[in-house]
């Protein structure tokens, strides 16, 4: 679970670390008080689950044309269908009456912001961030994250900060610092002072850089992350160090240790149907971008499902695990969020049965095709436990279902009754 930057900022601020003063707006009141205590030179952040700020625009979709306008409307086409200059989520302003005009676009209602990451929807501007502007003389990269291969946190460091830590790591690896964690020994101070000397940084910033890394560290653990990253954390010409962007995810696994991490969610940043999904408790539902619906059993079989469709020109709608399977409720409640998924033209329920009865899965789709009147073409493959009881119960229910026993075959069924398939000739011999 991701949060916002003025949330992993109130975190660094309550660990020791160092951050600009500023705090987050959603009225023009907020933003007149915090530009008076901060100002008069700030920084205007657009609040969003969203990278890519920067290079964003902030838009406001016309309820007549469908077409999203930027607020500040210029003529410019941008992918296709959203008008207006280009006029990113960070910006900078001098005085009052700038920061205002820069604020105010961002919390219109209806305001959203579209980047690189959020598709040509957008996100909604939950608030806006507010902070004094900070004098850089140097940026650099610090992040924690898991390592899942050694099972253990891992610290990525690098003196290039300010931009793509992937595209440093491609043009210039030896920039890029992997320092393993031990969990147990943890990381102290004395630690980060090495890190730091590693980095460059002057003898002066090494020993609050070292605090910094060690405090970093602290909201790693304490709030059972799954990714703590300041890019960049900055040496101010002061000679001061400061983390002036922040970014946390929350390991949901943990959530039942902090209150489920109520306090830090936004709602409003996730995909309605993903919320639908985990109420209903259905298994592990991510929304895509295609127009096949899938409803599989396993993660590992799902991510096969995906990776064959796309083999055979076709594009899912969703990754769903919906586990082990006894119940028909449970089949419903999976093909109900499928259905109601408008971007959807086929369903494809791909389900081998190890723990999961077959037959029950079957008698489960059966009941669902007549409960929720399924008009979408239906492609079903399956295997395992039960499976000739379970063919038994499709063929016998009269309804209108396309069956196949190899996943490929299936694949190609679903792929076609979506028409979306490419078509595809194969040499013989």
């Amino acid at each position: 679970m991701n949060i916002h930057e003025y949330q992993a900022k109130q975190l660094f601020k309550s660990h020791g670390v160092p951050v600009p003063g500023g705090g987050a707006a959603t009225t023009e009141r907020e933003a007149r008080e915090l530009i008076k205590e901060h100002g008069p030179d700030v920084v205007i952040k657009a609040q969003v689950h969203a990278g890519g700020r920067g290079k964003g625009r902030i838009v406001k979709r016309d309820r007549t044309t469908r077409i999203y306008n930027d607020l500040t409307a210029d003529p410019e086409r941008y992918e296709g269908q959203i008008t207006g200059r280009r006029r990113g989520g960070v910006r900078l302003a001098g005085g009052t009456e700038e920061a205002l005009k820069e604020f105010r676009p961002m919390m219109e209602q209806d305001a959203r912001l579209v980047s690189i990451q959020t598709g040509a929807d957008g996100v909604p501007i939950s608030a806006v961030l507010i902070e004094q502007q900070t004098s850089i003389a140097k940026e650099y990269y610090f992040s924690i994250q898991v390592d899942g291969a050694n099972g253990q946190p891992l610290i990525v460091a690098s003196a290039e900060g300010g931009q793509s830590i992937e595209e440093v790591n491609r043009t210039n690896p030896r920039a890029v610092l992997r320092v393993p964690v031990d969990p147990v020994e943890g990381f102290p101070a004395f630690r980060g002072r090495s890190l730091a000397s590693r980095l460059g940084l002057p003898s002066s910033a090494v020993r609050p850089a070292g605090e910094m890394f060690a405090n970093l560290y602290r909201v790693f653990m304490d709030m059972d992350a799954s990714l703590v990253e300041v890019n960049p954390f900055v040496l101010t010409s002061e000679g001061i160090v400061v983390a002036i962007d922040g970014k946390v995810g929350l390991d949901d696994n943990a959530s039942f240790r902090h209150g489920g991490y109520e306090e830090w969610r936004d709602r409003s940043q996730e995909n309605p149907t993903e919320i639908e999904a985990e109420e209903a408790n259905i298994g592990s539902y991510i929304k895509l971008d295609g127009d096949i619906g899938c409803v599989v059993n396993g993660a590992g079989l799902a991510m096969a499902t995906m990776d064959t469709l796309k083999l055979h020109g076709g594009e899912p709608a969703n990754f769903l695990d919906i586990g082990t399977v006894n119940r028909k409720d449970r089949v419903i409640e999976a093909l109900r969020i499928i259905v109601n998924d408008p971007d959807v033209k086929t369903i494809f329920i791909n389900i081998f049965g190890g723990l999961a009865r077959v037959d029950i899965v079957a008698e489960g789709v059966v009941d669902a095709v007549k409960e929720l009147n399924i008009q979408q073409p239906l492609v079903v493959r399956l295997n395992g436990s039960n499976v000739e009881e379970g063919r038994r119960v499709l063929h016998d229910s009269g309804i209108a279902v396309q069956t196949a026993d190899e996943l490929g075959d299936a694949a190609e069924l679903a792929v076609n009754a979506a028409g979306s398939g490419k078509r595809r000739t194969r040499s013989k011999g």
